[in-house]
């Protein structure tokens, strides 16, 4: 019957155990439970918790004593003053094995050394037993008999099945607070965060405004917790559009708006409205029920932003129209004056020549007043030749210029030119060397266009090399292409002006500190005719070390030729 008893105490003992396990949240008031259930089934007057110290592996009492423990200052003592290290006494066994620890005689036990501290006791038998939670023991539970006693093993099988009943205890708290250093690092994060966050619950009502938000709409969080947010930042003129769009996602479960980012109106505390973007999302709560959460950004300057550039871009492209209009009619300009200049100055070339011309006899001049007429011939025929470049800039571009193409012999493009230079440049002593290499054989294109721009390679090199230096004109042709490069001796062109060089009306500071004729056309004529024939035309110079400038074009098919 004793057994029976005795049994029946500890099945009892179980039960209490459950229900603090399962009820309580607190590790030291759940144990004041435990210590005082065991002590009244085992008869054993005293218990004792045990814990972790703050630093290291060493456990440490915790003071919480249930029994008489007045009767007992040695124990208690010595109790507070000794730290368990792990495997050190009945505490230090019990933490590092994770098992009940039982000893029969704590006088002569070695294990119990708290009994070799010079000082009775008081106690002859004791038995610990850890609280194992999911990260390892988190406690120790300890009990004091005045007689030695033998181990109860079906003592201590029941001990080692609450302690790990009370571990829940520990988990329970850890999950406890673990989960609340979430929510509080979420929020933490959300009333820091520069958008506006809103949640409310099914009926609409706001649960959570955080700073940005109060901000945003002028309202405190004291003031729009549990208003319906339709009525806070809802303009009114949406607010039924608002309701019947919830309402139709609480019936269905379905919604339009819901993860997009949308750019709708909000309203401030004092009805004024103002552009916003938000994200709404939608959460089931622990009741089952929906709640309803909301990022928010005040997009006013980005629209203010996109204004300007819109405005920005509207005035760009009216500038733009004005510039082509602009350069609209200079060219009609152009093109209008030198055709009214081209033809009396091709007459008064005409009438100048033959005055000129002794042969001719209209008039017999003195030697200085030959000079004087040969004077007005060559700047006559330099005035006509600034009107054909102007006529030609006008009409030579890849858009409006007709080129009637066809095979011709390089050789014949690059002896025209020269001998059309040449007869323009013949008092300079300047010589012109020219060198067809190998392949080289006829190119398309169109034959007074090709001469031009050559003829502009040619006279470009004659205005900017000494007078009497060679010239030389070089032709070579590889992968289906010519190449027509024209080099001269002269003072060379620096690397900050070479990528210019083919810009209209583009002179260098050569050009003008030793004031050599010319406008800056005839390059970018010669670049112009290039770019028509499907070719490219290219420059290298160097200060003092003269220029080479290479007209590459398509070479002309054999079969065609």
């Amino acid at each position: 019957m004793a057994g029976t008893q005795r049994e029946a105490a500890l099945v009892r003992l179980l039960d209490t155990i459950t229900v603090v396990a399962n009820t309580s949240d607190d590790l030291h008031q759940a144990a004041r439970s435990v210590l005082a259930a065991v002590c009244e089934v085992t008869g054993w007057p005293l218990g004792h918790l045990c814990v972790p110290a703050d630093t290291g592996g060493d456990f440490v009492s915790s003071g919480l004593w249930v029994g008489p423990i007045g009767d007992f200052p040695a124990l208690r003592e010595v109790s507070a003053a000794v730290r368990f290290a792990p495997g050190a006494g009945t505490i230090g066994r019990a933490a590092a094995t994770g098992q009940p620890v039982w000893s029969r005689d704590t006088a002569t036990d070695p294990l119990f050394f708290r009994s070799r501290q010079g000082r009775d006791l008081g106690v002859r038998a004791a038995f610990a037993f850890p609280i194992m939670s999911a990260d390892g023991v988190a406690a120790v539970l300890e009990f004091f008999s005045l007689r030695p006693a033998e181990p109860d093993e079906s003592l201590l099988r029941v001990m080692a099945s609450l302690g790990y009943q009370l571990g829940r205890i520990v988990d329970r708290r850890t999950a406890q607070a673990t989960a609340q250093a979430g929510r509080d690092r979420m929020r933490q994060i959300i009333d820091t965060s520069v958008e506006g966050f809103v949640s409310t619950d099914a009926a609409g009502h706001i649960t959570e405004w955080n700073a940005a938000a109060a901000r945003m709409f002028g309202r405190s969080r004291q003031q729009v917790l549990g208003r319906l947010v339709h009525e806070v930042i809802v303009p009114e003129r949406y607010r039924r559009a608002h309701q019947v769009g919830w309402a139709h996602f609480l019936a269905t479960g379905e919604s339009n708006v819901l993860g997009r980012r949308l750019e709708l109106a909000g309203a401030r505390s004092d009805g004024s409205e103002f552009p916003i973007e938000l994200v709404i999302w939608a959460t089931r709560e622990n009741h089952g029920t929906w709640a309803l959460h909301a990022f928010i950004h005040d997009i006013t300057e980005r629209r203010r932003a996109e204004q300007a550039l819109r405005e920005a871009y509207a005035a760009e492209q009216a500038m733009v129209a004005r510039l082509k209009e602009l350069d609209t009619a200079k060219d009609a300009f152009l093109s209008t004056v030198s055709h009214e200049l081209r033809t009396p100055l091709t007459s008064l070339i005409g009438y100048l020549e033959i005055v000129a011309d002794p042969q001719a006899g209209v008039v017999e001049a003195a030697a200085p007043g030959r000079r004087m007429l040969e004077a007005m011939v060559r700047n006559a025929a330099r005035l006509q030749h600034l009107v054909e470049d102007l006529l030609a800039i006008t009409t030579l571009s890849t858009d409006h210029l007709e080129i009637d193409a066809a095979p011709m012999p390089v050789g014949e493009v690059i002896e025209e030119a020269v001998r059309l230079t040449g007869t323009a440049v013949r008092d300079s002593g300047h010589t012109f060397q020219v060198f067809l290499e190998a392949g080289v054989e006829h190119v398309a294109g169109d034959r007074e266009l090709l001469v031009r721009a050559v003829g502009a390679l040619l006279s470009n090199a004659v205005k900017y090399s000494p007078a009497g230096t060679p010239i030389t004109v070089r032709a070579s042709a590889a992968g289906g292409r010519v190449a027509i490069a024209v080099t001269d001796a002269g003072a060379g062109i620096g690397a900050d002006e070479l990528p210019h060089v083919f810009e209209r009306f583009y002179r260098t500071r050569y050009a003008d500190e030793h004031a050599i004729q010319g406008i800056g056309l005839g390059l970018s004529i010669a670049q112009a005719i290039a770019e028509a024939h499907g070719g490219t035309i290219t420059a290298t110079s160097a200060p003092g070390e003269g220029s080479t400038f290479t007209l590459h074009l398509p070479g002309a098919p054999a079969s065609s030729c």
